[in-house]
């Protein structure tokens, strides 16, 4: 595989230098315009279109977003949460934690009968707050773990 190529082959899916730097530009400043991302690859607006619509109909390109600054809304302190579950509510506590907005993201991962979430709270009050009575109310928890985030080094998510 060339240096300047992503391959996915078995999703009938190429992306080339071009679409790579489109990408790129994007994940950025998902505003930016395609006169603008036009100017730096040396293609007309229409052709970026073109590319970027490809790229949306086959998934490629999910969705334009904004990223927040949690401080700037209030949001100072990052937390890691590690909730333990019996076996067969994983997915019902899965789906309960969706519905609270301090919650960023969910995973379940291999082994144990737990869910990881990256969550964002006011404060350390407000933590045990959500935790004890928010989070424990929840239906299937067995146990929560948390820490809190004392320093980030990269936060950019350009992948679901």
């Amino acid at each position: 595989m060339r240096e300047d190529s992503l391959d996915f082959d078995k999703l009938g899916i190429h992306l080339d230098k071009t679409d790579i730097r489109i990408l790129k530009l994007l994940a950025n400043d998902s505003r930016i315009s395609y006169a603008e991302i036009a100017r730096e690859v040396h293609l007309s607006r229409m052709a970026v279109r073109e590319r970027v619509m490809k790229m949306l109909e086959e998934g490629i390109i999910e969705r334009f977003t904004v990223q927040l600054n949690s401080k700037k809304v209030g949001l100072n302190t990052p937390v890691f949460l590690q909730v333990k579950a019996v076996p067969n509510k994983l997915d019902d506590v899965a789906n309960a934690l969706e519905e609270y907005s301090q919650i960023e993201s969910i995973y379940a991962m291999t082994g144990k009968n737990e869910l990881y979430a990256d969550a964002f709270v006011e404060d350390i009050e407000s933590l045990e707050k959500f935790i004890f009575e928010k989070i424990y109310k929840i239906e299937g928890i067995t146990e929560v773990e948390y820490n809190i985030i004392t320093k980030k080094y990269k936060t950019r998510r350009l992948f679901t």
